[in-house]
């Protein structure tokens, strides 16, 4: 497969980023400055453009106080040709084009861009929501398949719960079958695609000095051969609840060390490792699945990370073709250097 390479990142009225074009050449781009002058937005502007992702709870968000839209555009490289990748964002809305036509988000290049923020360590404290969006990201970004059939899938539990919330019971058994065939699809991709996960995940885990074994599983509300008799069996319940209550929408992505769960018994530091750990065999997943590593965008190298895991982290991003890497000091080894304050980047003489 051919190499993704960012070349160019535009922004217009996205957070507090200053309008703007960017060049960023092959190798590690360095950028610097004090918390609040625009490093993280950088960073989930470059996600976005390469993606068509983010995560911001509402997309509003990311549009600058008092400004309607916003935008973003990506010039990328691959195979030594050039495309330009453009995202809009209104109020609720995000369009997406490539070259100028219309696109989707699973028309973009899947294996383009990873992207390692300090608030991974939710992955390991925070909700099943969180681990399940993780792990749904990735594997529809490692199979076209996965990523559709997750997509009708959602549709057909939105439309089942609104006949739950009507009390149509009759409608179930045109929507059981469906689900039911679809849901099976999903839970036996995601225990495939788990046994690799785990395995780069507890070998990154081991590398950053953890001593104890990091394990991952899925804690499923059903099994795919159970899966159409326990619809049948809690369907008196959900007529009363008016949700769907089993499924993968439902499911939960555990995270173990040493045996004990780590949401609860981990400290910062080991949950923080553990996050790490998830977002190397991402990149290691997406690497292998399209040949070559995708942009590494790494937010805030030095936030709660002694320095082994800051190596760590400075030695991935010297590994892959192209890394940005920002944090409140400069990394050493870049070969661009930029300086951020009020939105604003400065080129800076890279330090010996």
């Amino acid at each position: 497969m051919s190499r993704v390479r960012l070349s160019k990142l535009s922004t217009l009225n996205y957070r507090n980023l200053a309008p703007d074009t960017l060049d960023f050449p092959a190798g590690v781009t360095g950028v610097w400055g004090e918390n609040g002058a625009g490093k993280t937005n950088l960073l989930e502007a470059a996600y976005l453009a390469l993606t068509g992702r983010t995560e911001a709870g509402r997309l509003e968000e990311l549009v600058r106080a008092g400004q309607t839209e916003a935008y973003v555009r990506a010039d990328v490289l691959e195979g030594g040709s050039l495309s330009v990748q453009e995202v809009g964002i209104g109020r609720g809305r995000r369009q997406l084009k490539v070259d100028g036509v219309r696109a989707r988000t699973g028309d973009l290049p899947r294996g383009s861009a990873v992207l390692i923020r300090p608030e991974d360590s939710e992955l390991v404290f925070g909700s099943p929501s969180k681990r399940r969006a993780y792990l749904d990201s990735l594997l529809g970004r490692l199979s076209a398949r996965y990523a559709e059939q997750l997509s009708r899938y959602e549709r057909t539990v939105s439309q089942r719960n609104a006949a739950l919330r009507e009390g149509q019971d009759w409608a179930l058994d045109v929507w059981d079958g469906p689900l039911v065939t679809l849901g099976r699809e999903i839970m036996e991709f995601r225990e495939r695609a788990l046994v690799r996960l785990e395995e780069l995940a507890r070998q990154a885990n081991a590398e950053l000095g953890s001593r104890k074994t990091l394990e991952l599983r899925l804690l499923e509300s059903t099994d795919p051969e159970s899966y159409a008799a326990t619809l049948h069996s809690r369907r008196a319940e959900e007529l009363a609840r008016g949700v769907t209550l089993t499924g993968p929408h439902r499911d939960d992505l555990e995270l173990t060390l040493g045996g004990l769960g780590a949401g609860t018994y981990a400290s910062r530091g080991e949950g923080r490792t553990a996050a790490l750990s998830l977002r190397y065999a991402e990149l290691q997943l997406l690497s292998e699945r399209f040949g070559e590593p995708p942009v590494l965008l790494i937010d805030d190298w030095t936030a709660e990370l002694d320095p082994q895991r800051r190596q760590f982290l400075l030695d991935l991003a010297a590994s892959v073709p192209q890394a940005i890497v920002t944090g409140t000091e400069q990394p050493p080894g870049a070969r661009l250097v930029l300086q951020a304050a009020a939105g604003r980047f400065t080129a800076q003489e890279v330090l010996a």
